[in-house]
């Protein structure tokens, strides 16, 4: 499937943050009430509702007219696109479900930050790419207020007017030999580099449960890993890496070494081996009976480390 990002270099309009029952971002709302009883036994609610305006780097599926593809919006992009709207005040004016209406100071705006390591999402939402879109309205609105507590609405969807820029994943062919390997070692690098079974570049800020992998493109753009288990080839090493709806690692298993070198060597000895054994009994059998031709012989090799070797085409990545 095709994957684009919004282009952050050209212009990007915000036009609503409309309140809708599926939300693209699948991130469903938070909401707040206070549960605390009065003498009269009346409750009071807080009335007010957290989540996800758009996740930073991450694929959302859009189908237009039957053309299927993936969206993904960088940090910079978010971002542009926050200002513009509150450059427009929009601040406390939403719709309902892409209706075409627009209702100001039914939903008062508490709260808007971006996703960083010091602004984190409540952790219902689990670990979030970093430039996230995290925002709090208080819903005054009655009426809407009761189609949320009913779940006929679950959180937000963004309508914006922007450019489009396809996306290529950069690939890695895994045929390096140890010297390359040993320089990309020494260097110095923000983040650490793996690959995947197709050769699709992926990267982490450390190789552990609870951080975020992305594969990269082309431009550099990153994009978290789509929800699944993969296996992943990292510093001479084969791991099933689990990947939540996030692209947050949540298991990393070690599968098999993958050091073609030490491979080749424990089958040449084996091969040698065999052969000297070969050469023993030739040598026994022509001792005893002198006029007999001894024939070459091509020994015969098993793959004795099959059951080892770890078969990339059993895992599937898409994006």
């Amino acid at each position: 499937m095709d994957i684009y990002k919004i282009d952050e270099t050209k212009d990007i309009e915000m036009i609503v943050n409309s309140f809708v029952s599926e939300p693209a971002t699948e991130k469903e709302w938070l909401y707040f009430s206070d549960a605390k009883k009065r003498l009269d036994f009346y409750d009071t609610e807080k009335q007010i509702v957290t989540s996800v305006v758009m996740l930073a780097n991450t694929p959302i599926y859009r189908n237009d007219d039957g053309y299927e593809f993936m969206l993904v919006f960088t940090p910079e992009a978010i971002e542009k696109m926050a200002y513009d709207y509150f450059s427009k005040n929009g601040f406390n004016k939403i719709s309902i479900n892409h209706d075409g209406s627009v209702i100001e100071g039914s939903a008062i705006l508490l709260e808007s930050y971006f996703v960083d390591d010091n602004k984190r999402a409540p952790e219902k939402f689990g670990t979030l790419p970093k430039g996230t879109w995290v925002v709090s309205y208080k819903v005054v609105d009655k009426k809407i207020w009761d189609m949320i507590k009913n779940k006929k609405l679950r959180g937000f969807s963004i309508e914006v007017l922007a450019d489009l820029k396809k996306l290529k994943l950069k690939y890695t062919k895994n045929n390096k030999n140890k010297k390359d390997m040993e320089k990309e070692k020494n260097k110095k690098q923000n983040f650490e580099d793996a690959v995947t079974d197709q050769g699709v570049n992926v990267t982490f800020d450390s190789f552990e449960v609870g951080q975020i992998i992305y594969t990269v493109a082309e431009d550099g753009t990153k994009v978290t890993l789509e929800q699944g288990t993969y296996l992943i080839n990292y510093e001479g090493s084969v791991y099933e890496v689990v990947v939540d709806e996030n692209g947050t690692m949540t298991a990393i298993n070690q599968v098999s070494e993958n050091k073609a070198e030490n491979d080749f060597a424990s089958e040449f000895k084996k091969l040698q081996e065999r052969l000297e054994a070969i050469e023993k009994k030739l040598e026994n059998f022509t001792s005893h009976k002198a006029t007999a031709q001894a024939r070459k012989q091509q020994p015969l090799t098993t793959d004795s480390s099959s059951q080892e070797r770890v078969h990339f085409s059993n895992i599937k990545v898409k994006f």
